[in-house]
Formats: C-alpha cells, structure tokens, sequence
C-alpha cells in the first residue's frame, strides 16, 4: 500500500473517531443535560428562598411550586419540574425592578400586628446620660449607634416605632440615618416627623414650602424606590404619623405650671387655640409625602389616654373637626391612634371602649376604610412611684399575662396593629424617678427598687416570644370572639387553616371552661402563656420555661382549667 493511499486511510479513520465521539457525547449529553438543569436550577432555587426568606418576602406559594417540581420528578415528568423550578425563581425575582436600591417593604409580615415602641435595646443611661440635645448631633449618633435589635428578632417583633422623631435640621439626616438604617430586614417601620414649631404652640417657624421641602426630602429619602434614597437603606418606610399626641404636651406643661388637672373650659380653649395650626400642617404634610411616594400612609398624631367627658371634648373640640377638613380636601388618613396604658387589672379593656368610639366616629366621617392602631401601650411591673396617685403593686406575672390581653382583645375588635412601649429595656428620661415608664421595658436597666440588673429579662419578654411564635401567620381579619362573659375571654384564631383559641380568666378564682372545637379536631395542646416562674431572671431553658399539656377531644369538646395566666390551645 503506498504512502498516499495509507494518508487517506487514516484521514478517514480519524473523521470516522470523531464523529463517532462527538456524536456519542452529544447523545449522551441529551441524556444528562436535563438532569443538570433540574439539579442546577434546583440549587439556584433553594438559594434565592433563602435570600428572600431573610429579606421578610413571603416565599410560601415559590415553596408550594418547589413541592410540586419534586413530586413531578418523582413521577418521571422532568419537563414539568423544570418548568416549575422556572416559574418559582420568576416568582421571587418580580420585585427586583421595582425597588433597584435593594431595600424590599416586609410584604410577609406587613399585616402582622407585632410591634414596639421601640424594639430597640440601648445601652446603659443614667440620668446624666440621657440623649443629647439636637445642637450635639455627633454625639447624639454615639449614642444610638449603641442600639441594637437582636432581642426584637428573637421574640418576633415585626414592627418598630422608634423614639426618635424625624426633626428639622441641616444634620438631621446624619442622625436618622443611624435611627432607621440599624432596623434590621424583616421588620417593618412606623416613623413619626415632628414638627418645626414655635414653642408652646403648633404654628410653624419655618415656611409652609420649606416645611414641604423637608417633608418631601424626608419620606424621599426612606422610601426604597431607588431615588435619592439613603445609602444602604434596608427597610423602606411606608407609614409617616404626623408629630405625637398633640396638642397634649401643652396640658402637661399647664398641669405642672398650675398644680392641678385643667378644666373643661381649660382644655376646650388650648384645643381651639391649636387645632387649626394642625389641621394646616397635616394638610402641608400629606402633600408632601404623596407627592415624594404615593404609596406612603399619613397618620395624625396619637389620641393621648382620656375617657368620658375629656375625651368627648378632645374629639368634638379638636380631631372631629380636623378629620372633617381633610375629607372636605380628599386628603385620605391612613391610620388614627390612639395611646392607653394603666394597671395590669382589667385596664386593658379600655382599648374596647375607646375603639368602639372612634370606629363610630371615622366611619361616620366617611373614613371607613381608615384602619386603627395602638402605638404606645403598656403596664409595668413593681411599684411606680407618681404624685398624688396611689399605684398598685404588680408582679412580673401580672404585667406579663397583661400583656397577651392587650394584644389579643384589641385585635378581635378589630385593631390593626398593637406596640408595646417604652422601649425593650425598661426606663425614660429622667430614667431614675421610677415612674411608670421606668418599670414598662422587657428588660431591667438596672436602676430603682426591686430591680434585677441591667439586661436581666422578665417573664413579658418570654411571653412575648411565645405569643408570637403561636400566633404570627393568623388570618387576623377572622377572629371570633367566642365568649366576654363572667370575666372569661376566648377568642379563636386560625393560622395555617388550623383553629387556635386564646383564653383567660378575670376571676380571682380557676375556672372550668368548655371549648367546642372543629370537627376534625383529635387532640389539643394546651400551653400557659407566661413561664411558670415568678420572674424571668430563673428561666435557664426557653423551651422548657411553658407549663404544656396535650389533651385528647372528647366528643368535640375540651376543657380547660383557668387560673391567673392566659392560655393557648392549638388544634392538633
């Protein structure tokens, strides 16, 4: 065989190998790709869970998709798994345009009604210590650069109202920066603006438009849409309250001024002497904030702790007429609050008869679709100390069996959201007169009577934990109030389509009740709200702190005895 017929063998040799290896890989490539994208797109799935999960994104219908991928390729259908891995990742990522900054609104945990005034736990103050004033910006910054929310996530707070207000000031963006960039992802932000007054009274020191400017710039730079927004800004904020409690800070200064409890007359002349100045702010304010995001929400400023006559006066002298100016100019109100506090022995029904109130008011007013909120509410524990009042004695397990009861009361009412105050460590400024507002904190900071060290928890903070772990997730516009009757109250929630009942016992003495559960109900686990001990400092072991019980249905029923702390039952 010559040389140029052996050249053009092994010429097609060659060709022949080659086309037989590419040709086997390529078949086998076909078997095995689909394998890898399954398997790659799988991962990438699991990855963007996990990041949206952090981000509080409610990542429950991309699970459900990732559920039936599985059980598709489980039963031999690859094409279908691949195809609802790709849908679920498209799911996730829909938002990713709408916010380029990166900062998500917490849509899961949006309509919880878990809050805090504040959430955040602030290092050790004393009374020389307390937060400087706006001209010492910079060390105001040290100071909240201190807080920190750690204690806020592990009890499930989804919701805070800091305790500093937005203010005007060349710097003050340096200073809330600090206040609102430390709130961490998966929790949701109730800011308050306070307004740039002359003293003493709700007229502005500044001009109407520079006054808009700044409310402009202010709800512009937190909102998350991606312009002009603070650097890094993790949690954008939705929901802007209008200054707090006014004009009520002028009947304190009265008070102390003359000694004594003004009068109706009193009240009726310092309402009317600043309701109009308010009206025109919050007019100024909710163009403000709709022009720099129209999604955002205005609410007026909190209607401070009053009954009967004085709270009759407070809303026909001064909110009935300003909610009545602002509908006459479409100006919407996202939300009316209102603040209670008191002792742990029935005060707790107040909410009921200050909602009824004000529920028939806006609706009235034509504000029907205008939700209502608690934002400050609270007891304490110990013994406060306040001028001319006598104030009860309360245990750590009165304030912490309160505490249930003026989440879950309000909410069958129909309040939207409810915040616990002041702050996650007890004490305000001046922190050691021990007052009420020493003794209302989840934590002791450590200063007055009674008290168990800087940081030491109390029962509230555990049964806060637990009240949140059984209840997050509910349907909270179905809750059925299922009896209020010889100081028994049972309310029922359902949470993942699954029934749970909230009950308590007013009575001095335990009490047997009845619960009818749901048909399909087999067995019952009864868990006491607050720890078994008499204060937090002796819980070592979380999980074990709960007095628990299972009890089987007997013919759809269970019973329960009531004593001195409220308890869940959970269908199993």
């Amino acid at each position: 065989m010559n040389k140029k017929r052996l050249n053009k063998l092994l010429c097609v040799f060659v060709v022949v190998f080659v086309s037989f290896f590419f040709t086997s890989n390529l078949l086998l490539a076909q078997q095995v790709r689909p394998g890898e994208d399954i398997r790659d797109t799988a991962m990438q799935l699991q990855r963007l869970i996990q990041q949206k999960q952090s981000q509080g994104v409610d990542i429950s219908v991309a699970r459900e998709l990732d559920r039936k991928s599985q059980e598709a390729m489980q039963q031999g259908r690859p094409d279908e798994c691949l195809s609802l891995l790709n849908e679920a990742i498209a799911l996730l990522r829909e938002d990713e345009q709408k916010v380029p900054t990166g900062a998500r609104r917490n849509l899961q945990y949006e309509n919880s009604p878990f809050g805090m005034h504040t959430a955040a736990k602030r290092q050790f103050f004393t009374a020389q210590d307390v937060p400087p004033s706006r001209s010492e910006i910079d060390e105001g910054i040290k100071v909240v650069s201190q807080f920190e929310y750690s204690d806020a996530v592990n009890i499930g707070v989804k919701w805070d109202r800091p305790v500093f207000y937005s203010f005007y000031h060349p710097r003050a963006t340096d200073f809330m920066d600090v206040v609102y960039g430390q709130i961490p992802e998966g929790m949701n932000i109730l800011a308050n603006i306070e307004t740039p007054r002359l003293r003493g009274t709700f007229k502005l020191r500044i001009s109407d438009q520079e006054y808009m400017d700044f409310v402009t710039d202010l709800v512009e730079r937190y909102d998350g849409d991606g312009i002009d927004d603070m650097p890094g800004l993790k949690v954008p904020i939705k929901y802007w309250q209008v200054d707090n409690e006014p004009p009520f800070f002028q009947f304190g200064v009265v008070d102390r001024i003359y000694d004594k409890p003004l009068d109706i007359p009193d009240r009726v002349k310092i309402l009317n002497n600043t309701r109009d100045d308010y009206a025109r702010i919050l007019e100024l304010a909710a163009k403000a904030i709709k022009s720099a995001s129209p999604d955002c929400k205005m609410l007026i400023g909190g209607i401070v702790e009053e009954e009967g006559d004085y709270l009759k006066v407070m809303l026909e002298e001064f909110y009935i007429p300003i909610l009545k100016k602002l509908k006459a100019k479409n100006i919407d109100m996202g939300v009316l609050d209102f603040h209670y506090y008191g002792n742990s022995f029935g005060h707790y029904k107040k909410s009921g008869i200050k909602y009824r109130i004000l529920r028939e008011m806006l609706d009235r007013l034509g504000y029907e679709d205008t939700e209502i909120w608690i934002t400050e509410t609270g007891t304490f524990n110990n013994q406060p100390e306040i001028p001319g009042i006598q104030v009860p004695y309360q245990s750590e397990k009165n304030q912490a069996g309160d505490l249930v009861k003026r989440y879950v009361y309000p909410l069958a009412l129909g309040v939207k959201k409810v915040f616990w105050a002041l702050s996650m460590v007890e004490g305000e400024g001046p922190i050691d007169n021990n007052d009420q507002g020493d003794n209302l904190g989840f934590m002791y900071d450590g200063i007055g009577p009674n008290d168990l060290g800087y940081g030491t928890k109390k029962l509230a903070y555990y049964t806060y934990k637990k009240m949140t772990e059984v209840l997050e997730g509910s349907n909270w516009d179905n809750i059925e109030t299922i009896r209020e009757s010889g100081g028994i109250y049972i309310y029922k929630f359902l949470k993942d389509d699954k029934p749970v009942w909230v009950a308590w016992n007013d009575n001095e003495e335990p009490k047997r009740v009845t619960i009818t559960l749901d048909n399909d109900t087999k067995n019952v686990k009864i868990t006491e709200a607050v720890p078994r001990y008499k204060s937090g400092k002796e819980v070592k072991d979380y999980d074990a702190a709960f007095d628990i019980e299972t009890k089987p249905a007997e013919e759809g029923r269970v019973d329960l005895i009531l004593g001195d702390s409220p308890v869940y039952a959970e269908s199993l």
